[in-house]
């Protein structure tokens, strides 16, 4: 569970933090670690916990104030943030976003006075540098969902789908990195929502085939957390169904077989949805 206080970090072994703007060089008490095969980046953590932006979205006001990626030498390379942002994220992604062959790192990464966007680093010549970022939302504590980053269109490239402010309007869109540039593809739709409010779940959404085009496709909430609907993104954002719930969605959807989903509900329940 999150801390909801700086003074948890010392449960950690973790030195408590001297003030809002300071961070230590540890790691974040409660991020995880990604990993993925190939070149590129294959590990990826947070780290310098720092409560210096305060929003608590996610639980509590502590938020990494550095990106550590490990490259397939096991080298160690470290992106610092300068005091005006923080990663407003618990555990960073790992995709070959532009099928060079090397795994880019996506994570969620705030301004303190503008919001959240999502942001790509990866390592170029011995160091890791932000490649790419889409603009802030536009005030402070305003914050962005990662649904996913699948292979959306069928073409073998992952592309990242995004839920901006999914405690507000929801504004689901479809990213794509295009050099050094995040190319919106799909979408803006407004009413979605992949987060609750203090959860650390940070994306209730499943990747799953509904159409069986091999294309993936997105089951994730409404904005009122009631609905599951079926988003694809080939060809365009289009609503491929919608299924009522008894209850609020409050955990990740989960694919349990082949065109079957299963819904952790607000009461303890699952509902169960058969796509076809």
């Amino acid at each position: 569970m999150r801390r909801t206080a700086l003074a948890g970090l010392a449960a950690f072994g973790l030195a408590v933090l001297a003030g809002p703007g300071q961070a230590t060089a540890e790691r974040l008490p409660d991020g995880g670690i990604a990993e993925a095969a190939g070149q590129g980046v294959v590990r990826a953590w947070y780290e310098r916990p720092t409560g210096r932006y305060g929003h608590g979205v996610l639980g509590d006001a502590i938020e990494g104030g550095s990106l550590v990626a490990v490259d397939p030498e096991g080298r160690r390379h470290e992106h610092v943030l300068p005091v005006s942002r923080v990663f407003e994220d618990i555990t960073p992604r790992l995709a070959d976003l532009d099928g060079d062959g090397r795994n880019e790192v996506v994570a969620i990464r705030s301004d303190l006075a503008s919001g959240a966007a999502v942001a790509v680093y990866g390592i170029r010549d011995g160091a890791l540098v932000e490649i790419a970022a889409t603009a802030p939302i536009g005030s402070a504590n305003r914050w962005l969902s990662i649904a996913a980053i699948a292979d959306f269109l069928g073409d073998g490239v992952p592309r990242i789908a995004v839920v901006r402010t999914p405690h507000l309007s929801g504004v689901l869109e479809l990213l794509e990195l295009r050099g050094e540039r995040l190319a919106r593809i799909a979408g803006p739709a407004a009413g979605y929502s992949t987060h609750a409010i203090g959860s650390r779940v940070l994306s209730l959404a499943a990747v799953v085939d509904v159409d069986g085009d091999a294309a993936a496709d997105l089951a994730l909430p409404d904005l009122a957390r009631r609905r599951v609907v079926l988003v694809g993104f080939a060809g365009g954002l289009r609503v491929l169904g919608s299924h009522g719930l008894p209850g609020r969605v409050t955990d990740r959807i989960r694919v349990v077989a082949p065109g079957r989903l299963a819904v952790p509900l607000e009461d303890g329940g699952t509902a169960e949805i058969t796509l076809r």
